[in-house]
């Protein structure tokens, strides 16, 4: 039998900006059927995602991905540009969205890349509210007197749970790590469901029931900091963690047993892996995606840029209990 080639770190053409009308929303690395990221350079590329899930499974994704997701990669990344204002929405869990979409759920995490003076973020509820209050204000718009308004800067991030009503108001460029999955429901479109030439399609009674009508509470806004690594984010379906890379880092991805999926955000770093006795290098610049397979266990994180920042995206073992909890 002939010994396997072992996969080694991927880049992603990353697809074409669609309009929407409150900017530009790109995906850069994503596993969705409509859309599905290919690889460029090395003897796998030109193969898309979902082919390479289909043939190299747990050795790609790692098994913890593989054994809750199948040949569905777990996790897509996306560019939100915003100029305007998007629609106020929420996401399903993963059970609702099983039970009743045969869909995974969505738990999403957004960075801010950029913020502009006018910038703000609309995150969960204010205090505790009715199912009666939410339905008249998001008939009457009024919905945004009763969500928390963040004046978001560059650096911050926040984890959205499902249930959470979130929007964006630019400019102010987002990125956005989530699960595979684009199953979300439209509350409110500020006005833009009146008017024949610009209504889209509300979902206020079908998602009213996944709704978390709490008071939603903010966590702390990251101070200014130095740290090689901070964690940003960590819930049963991914953890993100942020790198200011100044200088070489070892990482020794074997306890993992996951991908790693590193965004650069500022700068260009490099992953230096040994290969077969010599050292080969996978860069990636800001605005590109890097996957590190799951059997690529021990490398190097290089700086190319003074500045770099990698927001790096991965998966840990979880229990049949795994939930989050808004607490």
């Amino acid at each position: 039998m002939a010994e396997e080639k072992p996969l080694y770190p991927l880049r992603f053409a990353p697809e074409e900006s669609i309009s929407k009308h409150w900017g530009t929303e790109t995906y850069k690395f994503a596993d969705l059927g409509f859309v599905d990221s290919v690889a460029v350079g090395g003897w796998l590329g030109g193969n898309s995602l979902g082919e390479l899930m289909e043939t190299y499974l747990e050795r790609l994704s790692g098994e913890t991905a593989f054994e809750w997701y199948g040949t569905q990669f777990p996790v897509h990344v996306k560019i939100l540009d915003v100029r305007g204002r998007t629609s106020l929405h929420v996401n399903a869990g993963d059970e609702a969205a099983q039970q009743r979409y045969d869909a995974f759920g969505k738990t999403a995490f957004w960075y801010v890349a950029e913020a502009g003076p006018d910038a703000r973020l609309l995150l969960g509820f204010k205090k505790d509210i009715s199912a009666s209050e939410l339905y008249e204000a998001c008939l009457d718009g009024s919905v945004g007197d009763l969500v928390n308004v963040i004046r978001p800067k560059k650096g911050d991030g926040f984890l959205i749970p499902p249930g959470t009503v979130h929007a964006a108001q630019g400019p102010v460029k987002i990125v956005e790590i989530s699960e595979a999955s684009e199953l979300f429901f439209r509350l409110c479109d500020w006005g833009r469901e009146n008017d024949p030439e610009t209504a889209r399609e509300m979902h206020l009674e079908e998602a009213f029931d996944l709704i978390d009508l709490r008071q939603f509470r903010i966590a702390p806004q990251l101070p200014a900091s130095g740290d090689v690594t901070v964690k940003l984010a960590e819930c049963p379906q991914f953890t993100v963690t942020r790198f200011r890379l100044d200088d070489i880092l070892h990482v020794h991805a074997e306890p993992l047993d996951s991908f790693l999926l590193y965004t650069c955000v500022e700068g260009a770093a490099s992953v230096q892996v040994d290969a077969e006795g010599r050292r080969e290098d996978y860069e990636v610049r800001a605005g590109e995606v890097l996957l590190v397979p799951a059997e690529v266990r021990d490398f190097f994180l290089l700086p190319r840029e003074k500045g770099t920042v990698l927001l790096e995206t991965r998966i840990s073992p979880r229990s049949e209990q795994d939930s989050y909890i808004n607490e």
